[in-house]
C-alpha cells in the first residue's frame, strides 16, 4: 500500500509539474499563477500546496532539476573524447551545443529568465540560476585542465576560456531565441567551429602534430 502511495504521489507531483512548465514557458512566470497550474491538471488548490510551498518554489524546483538534468547530459556527451582526434572534437562540440539548444527549445522561459534579469523571480532565485551555468563553465575549465596536464595545450587561462565558451554560447542562444536571425543549425555549426578554433590556437606541438597526422 506505501509502493501505491508514493507511485501515486509521485505521479501527481509529475503531472503538476509539466502543466506548470508548459504554463511558465507559454505565459512567463509572473503571469502565471497557482490557480492557473489547479485547473489545468483539474485539481484542487489544497493538493497543490501538499506539494509545494508557493509557485516560488515550485518554479525553483523545476529548474533546478531541469539545470542538473543538462549538466548532467552535456558530462556524458564529452565523455570519452579523444582529444588528439580533431574529428572527435568537433562531434563531442556538435553534440554538446545540440544538447543545449535542445535545453533553449524546451525551457523557453527559465532561459529568458537568466538572461534577462528584469524578467526573474527575484534576485536569489535569479543567483541561483546563474550559479547552475558557473557550474557547467566549471565543468568546462575541469576538462581544459586535464588537457593542460595532458600537453596537449598550453598558454591557457582555463577559467577564461571556459567562461568564454559558455559566455558565448549564451549570447548565441538568446539571439537565436528573440532576434531569430539565424538557425538552430547555424548557431550550433558556428559555435562548434569557433570552440574548436579557440581550443586549436593553445595547441602545443604534439598536438599539431597529431592534427596534422589527421588531414
Amino acid at each position: 500500500m506505501d509502493k501505491l502511495a508514493d507511485k501515486k504521489r509521485l505521479f501527481t507531483r509529475e503531472v503538476i509539474v509539466e502543466a506548470a512548465e508548459e504554463l511558465f514557458s507559454q505565459r512567463g512566470y509572473h503571469n502565471t499563477q497557482v490557480m492557473d497550474i489547479v485547473k489545468a491538471v483539474g485539481m484542487s488548490a489544497g493538493t497543490f500546496y501538499n506539494y509545494f510551498k508557493d509557485k516560488r518554489d515550485l518554479f525553483e524546483q523545476i529548474t533546478r532539476q531541469n539545470f542538473k538534468d543538462f549538466r548532467d547530459r552535456i558530462k556524458k556527451l564529452r565523455e570519452p573524447v579523444n582529444i588528439w582526434d580533431r574529428t572527435d572534437r568537433e562531434a563531442k562540440l556538435n553534440d554538446t551545443f545540440s544538447a543545449y539548444f535542445d535545453y533553449i527549445d524546451n525551457h523557453r522561459q527559465q532561459f529568458i529568465i537568466l538572461l534577462r534579469g528584469s524578467f526573474g523571480v527575484d534576485e536569489e532565485l535569479d543567483g541561483n540560476v546563474w550559479r547552475y551555468y558557473s557550474d557547467i563553465a566549471q565543468d568546462l575549465a575541469d576538462d581544459i585542465q586535464n588537457w593542460l596536464n595532458m600537453g596537449v595545450i598550453e598558454g591557457v587561462n582555463t577559467p577564461a576560456l571556459a567562461y568564454a565558451v559558455v559566455g558565448m554560447a549564451m549570447h548565441l542562444g538568446h539571439s537565436y531565441l528573440m532576434e531569430e536571425k539565424f538557425t538552430r543549425e547555424e548557431a550550433i555549426m558556428t559555435l562548434t567551429s569557433m570552440s574548436n578554433l579557440m581550443f586549436e590556437s593553445y595547441l602545443t606541438e604534439a598536438g599539431r602534430t597529431a592534427l596534422q597526422a589527421k588531414k
